[in-house]
């Protein structure tokens, strides 16, 4: 079935169970009307409004029908009674049109409601009753100058979700920083929209503070003024711009003790300014928590002297030993040798997911630096990294007694292989790395090229292994 179709079976089964018997009559009804989207199956319980819910077009009115007037103290009472069971309400704007048909309450409409989502956010006077004491989780996606006073009436807000078209205006893009300057509970914050430094200063001294993720970067320069605190609990923070200028600031004038994740995604840098933000990220009192990190900067925004020369990233992130993932897409080429992938591997433990994206250019980690980095990180499986097959593959007896069994993904880019040497690649790895599968560039590959052959030869080694297991006797492999 389809989703609708599945929901209003669910919907009408539940209606028939509260009607069963007194058991079953109130869990049913706390189900039927827990999650709601839109108000106008309450509304529909009013029979003066039977003529709208049950019309045809009801979703295209914008304005009550002639002879439609607000709903009685006595009929809010009616609405009120399973108004009172919801706790996830989803409001669209055809649906905010049908507030109109509620008097004025001093008190809230849905007592229970602890997630609201809005598409347009109502006036003040109608906003009233969709307010409740334990409203949790608030989801909008238009703002007014209502909205930060609104939002400080709710006491018990923890995530906040802005999502909103761009706007330029200097009033439109302080709203959202005034909404989150009015939280002071919120443990998740989502924002499309940039923040000015005041609420990220607020942020710092929130102590439930758990997930950030902004999008747009900061409104202004840094201000020097400002005295950020730690994120004391902060364990989350992705943030989004157009430069790593603003998010290097907030990394140097910030401390996050307890950052588990960081995620970046800039449409491009210089090489400076990508070092300088390396740089930030490793000394912000994160080396001891985090354990995924994912950076996203593979455009070229503007004229870069140094374009050529290679970023020492990994050198520079050499001190979180707890990291598990490590993604990294720039424009730059990323300096990695057999030794410091060693270095960087008995570092990292822990390290599950290896994935370096930069400009190309001429490979330097050998199958020898390969596999003998590999003996320190047992819990690998996916890495991405260039490997040069001009170099000797024989990388000796002991070696090849060494088998990586967790490593699943194996990606080295544009590395070349010379087709003499196809068959020799294929033993090594499928000895070395038995379940290890290869692509042959970043996208995936192309079927034409030598790696193909080698992937194939793989496959060719499996699957004679595997028939001698059944025959039992041993194939050879090569």
């Amino acid at each position: 079935m389809r989703m609708s179709e599945a929901l209003f079976v669910l919907r009408k089964s539940l209606a028939a169970l509260a009607r069963t018997c007194k058991t079953f009559h109130e869990p049913a009804m706390e189900l039927l009307w827990g999650d709601l989207d839109g108000i106008t199956p309450l509304l529909g319980c009013v029979p003066t409004l039977y003529p709208i819910i049950g019309g045809k077009h009801w979703k295209d009115f914008s304005c009550l029908p002639v002879g439609i007037k607000p709903l009685s103290k006595h009929e809010t009472l009616h609405f009120m009674r399973h108004a009172a069971r919801v706790r996830v309400l989803r409001m669209t704007a055809n649906h905010l049109y049908f507030l109109r048909v509620l008097e004025a309450s001093e008190t809230s409409l849905f007592p229970q409601l602890w997630s609201l989502s809005l598409s347009e956010m109502p006036d003040a006077r109608h906003a009233q009753f969709l307010l409740s004491p334990a409203l949790r989780r608030l989801s909008i996606k238009t703002l007014s100058s209502d909205i930060p006073s609104i939002v400080a009436r709710c006491a018990a807000l923890e995530d906040l979700i802005i999502k909103r078209p761009y706007h330029n205006t200097a009033y439109e893009l302080s709203l959202p920083s005034d909404i989150v300057r009015s939280c002071k509970r919120l443990v998740n914050l989502s924002c499309n929209t940039p923040l000015n430094w005041a609420a990220w200063k607020h942020l710092s001294d929130t102590p439930t503070l758990r997930t950030v993720d902004i999008g747009g970067g900061v409104l202004s320069s840094f201000d020097y003024r400002l005295t950020f605190a730690p994120f004391i609990e902060l364990t989350s923070l992705s943030l989004s711009s157009d430069t790593t200028t603003d998010i290097t600031a907030l990394l140097q004038h910030s401390e996050f003790p307890s950052l588990q994740s960081f995620n970046m995604r800039v449409r491009g840098c210089t090489r400076a300014e990508a070092e300088q933000f390396f740089r930030a990220l490793s000394q912000c009192k994160a080396s001891r928590t985090l354990k995924h990190i994912e950076i996203d900067c593979h455009e070229q925004s503007q004229p870069d002297e140094q374009l050529g020369m290679s970023l020492t990233v990994i050198r520079q992130f050499l001190c979180f030993t707890q990291l598990k993932n490590l993604r990294i897409h720039v424009h730059h080429p990323i300096y990695l040798d057999d030794d410091l992938l060693v270095e960087a591997m008995s570092s990292w433990p822990h390290i599950c997911s290896l994935i370096l994206m930069g400009r190309l250019r001429q490979p330097t980690v050998t199958f020898r630096g390969l596999f003998a980095a590999l003996h320190f990180c047992p819990h690998l499986h996916t890495l991405q990294v260039m490997i040069d097959t001009s170099m000797s593959i024989d990388i000796g007896p002991a070696a090849e007694s060494f088998q990586h069994t967790s490593l699943r993904k194996l990606r080295v880019g544009a590395s070349s292989v010379a087709a003499t040497e196809v068959e020799a690649v294929a033993r090594i790895i499928f000895s070395v790395l038995p379940c290890a599968d290869l692509v042959t560039e970043w996208g995936g590959g192309s079927r034409g090229s030598l790696w193909h052959e080698v992937n194939r030869r793989i496959q060719a080694l499996r699957s004679s292994l595997a028939l001698g297991r059944v025959t039992g006797a041993v194939a050879p492999m090569a």
